[in-house]
């Protein structure tokens, strides 16, 4: 092995590692009690439903949630009731204690103030502090079935709400203290930064739309809680409650008014062109969860839930590709449907669909999470009726492509829906449980069911698939013999979530999970720069884990072996070489002749097989320059020595950078996996450049480095800069490196 490689290889090895488990395992880790500690904003929903399919009771409560990071927890909220009476505003305070198991779902009881059960699941588990950055429960207390989710709030509250904010939610309209149907809202919250807000919004009750235009105040507490009072043009009034989750801000939020009450969430402030919004914000294909109810005087008596796809051409042209469960009057589970029309977006990120193929129906559309560079919408939010169902829906920007191995490892989910009799519904049904995918088409799954006053515990097995188009299919069959059917849309850039609907006779249900410490294929990653996705064929990757080898372990000589001690490591298939090894960590050749795409990569140590994941091979160079220290890039200055603050480069001196993820390269010879780069200069095939402190340097070379395994090099000449460290980017096709520091001297 060359040697100077394999000194930069040492360099490759600062991510912390995870103590090593039985099971071999890529990404994934292990939660205590520990991993919920801090506060987090808090949305409480209870409701209790007769047996006709009343809702009899219904509470909903926004505040906070604090856990000491050992047992115990109190919950800090503000609630609207509707039963017997109605109680608006009124302040709440519960306690009680908490635990979690390795696999981030625990319990929670509350002793104090109430007496409830739940069952909760952490997730999106930070892998440096092991905390938890959100979690949901569900549960039951004499009154209420309960489901309620919570996100950790920021370190600093920001001093006030400022800017453009969309804002989604669900609830109930009242008549008097009863409950008379359904309630489902979107539009957008406009703050000023200086106490006043305006507030514009779709609303829809049973098939009643309607648009609302409401003006106030608000104030913002040091505890990163708000409240708001709006009045509209119709002189009614709406006290808000929020709760705030990011900075800046994002927040949840409970409404409530004589004539209704709801519950939901608001978006981050947009980042709105100087043009404003336009249809091309929303393009592309978003995941879609839609649901549809109908509660004539507050007996739900049909309900529609689905999951699938949105596509919108950027130009007004929208289809919606949905598996759909309908209970309306007979069951109807699992039934592909497609509906497309037109849309447009006007002031705010507001604008309209109207379908007219495949249904008739009208919502209104807020789209938000602006990309600042992009201008495309992140998300959307939809509220509408057709001449059956009042309808609410969402959607978030999907991965570019999937596979059955994107989903892997374990993923916290809670969802909410109903149980029924036939076609009659009976009752309210949240869940919140645990799913084990292990990327090969297997599952295993772990919930509890709340319903009305009561909760069960389920446990089921099953198979799934995985469409490149990132949409999928669940089968289960719990130990009682009960069969369900599920439909899975997976979002977000990272792949880390996925809306899910899941059905059988007797409930349908429609929820969320979340990859427990991120989706296990983002523990793949560029061996330099340590970024997900970013490992083009012939580069260097690590992958991260647990018991992924028995020791420490090196190669002797080349070409590079294929076995390290009892590991091997497979992508597609394929043997990867392997550079290094030990039991959290494994330094990995991505094969030459590994195509772009979604490929999956599977670790093996003796007789225990990973899960397999999924990992995306980027067909152009995703530079990562390789890094020592305290964040400093390995360049070597003209004298042999390597680049530090104490032995800086001068302005005008030529020297040499490495690092890995290149791309493809115009090879001086062949190329083979494992093998020493050909001698002579192998170009990288992409367009290249070289900046130090953002300024352009003079580029010798950018290729392989001759006679190394997947390392790279680039020559260049340190630009006039200012003396001092400064940030060095090399950009192939398009795509910036990480921006470690070069130590710069002036002559």
């Amino acid at each position: 092995m060359n040697r100077r490689f394999a000194t930069l290889l040492l360099a490759f090895l600062c991510l912390p590692a995870v103590p090593a488990l039985a099971q071999t395992a890529v990404g994934g880790g292990t939660c205590t009690s520990s991993s919920l500690t801090g506060t987090y904003e808090f949305l409480l929903n209870g409701r209790q439903v007769a047996a006709s399919g009343a809702t009899s009771k219904q509470t909903q409560a926004v505040g906070t949630a604090t856990f000491d990071g050992l047992s115990k927890v109190t919950l800090t909220l503000t609630s609207n009731v509707v039963g017997a009476a109605e109680s608006f505003g009124t302040p709440l305070v519960y306690s009680g204690t908490y635990s979690l198991q390795s696999n981030c779902v625990g319990s929670l009881s509350i002793t104090s103030g109430d007496t409830a059960t739940f069952t909760i699941e952490a997730h999106s588990v930070d892998t440096t502090t092991l905390q938890a950055k959100a979690f949901a429960a569900t549960g039951s207390d004499a009154t209420y079935a309960y489901n309620g989710s919570g996100t950790a709030q920021p370190a600093a509250c920001p001093a006030t709400l400022s800017g453009l904010h969309e804002f989604n939610g669900t609830g109930s309209t009242l008549s008097g203290s009863s409950v008379a149907g359904v309630f489902d809202v979107a539009g957008v919250l406009q703050f000023d930064g200086q106490g006043n807000v305006t507030a514009n919004w779709t609303q829809v009750s049973n098939l009643t739309a309607a648009t609302v235009a409401a003006t106030g105040t608000y104030s913002l507490t040091t505890t990163c809680l708000a409240t708001a009072t709006l009045t509209d043009t119709a002189s009614n009034k709406y006290a808000v409650s929020m709760s705030l989750y990011s900075s800046p801000a994002a927040f949840s939020l409970a409404v409530s008014s004589p004539q209704e009450i709801f519950d939901g969430s608001a978006s981050v402030a947009q980042t709105l062109p100087t043009a404003g919004c336009s249809n091309s914000m929303l393009t592309g294909t978003y995941e879609l969860l839609l649901s549809g109810r109908v509660a004539p005087a507050g007996v739900t008596t049909k309900i529609f839930a689905s999951d699938g796809a949105a596509t919108f051409d950027g130009s007004g042209n929208v289809s919606f590709n949905v598996t759909a469960n309908t209970v309306n009057g007979s069951q109807v589970f699992g039934a592909p449907v497609t509906y497309s029309g037109h849309y447009a977006l006007g002031s705010g990120c507001q604008g309209s669909i109207n379908l007219t193929a495949g249904d008739t129906a009208t919502f209104a559309v807020v789209a938000y999470s602006i990309d600042a560079t992009t201008s495309q919408a992140k998300s959307f939010a939809i509220v509408g009726t057709d001449s059956t169902f009042a309808y609410t829906g969402s959607g978030s920007v999907q991965p570019s492509a999937c596979a059955v191995s994107t989903l892997s490892g374990t993923w916290p989910f809670s969802a909410t829906g109903n149980s029924f009799s036939g076609a009659t519904n009976t009752g309210v049904q949240d869940l919140v449980g645990v799913v084990q995918f292990d990327g090969q088409g297997n599952a295993t799954a772990n919930w509890t069911e709340s319903s009305n006053t009561a909760n069960v515990s389920v446990s089921a097995t099953g198979t799934y698939s995985v469409t490149p188009a990132c949409l999928g299919s669940l089968t289960l069959t719990d130990a009682a013999g009960n069969k369900y059917a599920g439909s899975v849309s997976i979002f977000a850039a990272n792949a880390g979530n996925f809306e899910l609907v899941v059905s059988n006779p007797q409930l349908v249900f429609s929820g969320a999970g979340h990859a427990g410490f991120g989706n296990p294929g983002q523990a793949v990653v560029n061996a330099a720069s340590y970024t997900a996705d970013d490992t083009p064929a012939g580069s260097v990757f690590s992958i991260f884990g647990t018991n992924l080898a028995t020791k420490e372990w090196q190669p002797s000589s080349t070409p590079l072996p294929t076995t390290a001690l009892t590991t091997t490591v497979t992508v597609n298939g394929e043997a990867a070489p392997l550079f290094y090894a030990d039991p959290s960590q494994i330094n990995a050749q991505m094969p030459e002749d590994i195509k772009p795409g979604v490929a999956t990569v599977i670790v093996k140590n003796g007789s225990s097989t990973s899960n397999a994941v999924a990992v995306i091979v980027p067909a152009t160079g995703t530079p990562g320059i390789s890094t020592w220290g305290n964040n400093r890039a390995v360049v070597v200055n003209p004298d042999g020595s390597v680049n530090s603050p104490t032995s800086p480069a001068k302005v005008g001196d030529t020297v040499v950078a490495y690092f890995t993820g290149g791309g493809p390269v115009h090879a001086t010879g062949s190329l083979v996996s494992g093998s020493p780069s050909p001698g002579g200069l192998s170009w990288v095939a992409g367009t290249y450049a070289v900046t130090v402190g953002g300024v352009d340097s003079t580029v010798n070379y950018v290729g392989l480095t001759p006679g190394s395994i997947g390392l790279y090099q680039a020559n260049f000449v340190v630009p006039k800069v200012a003396a001092g460290d400064r940030p060095l980017v090399i950009t192939i096709a398009g795509q910036d490196s990480n921006n470690p520091l070069i130590a710069v001297v002036t002559k």
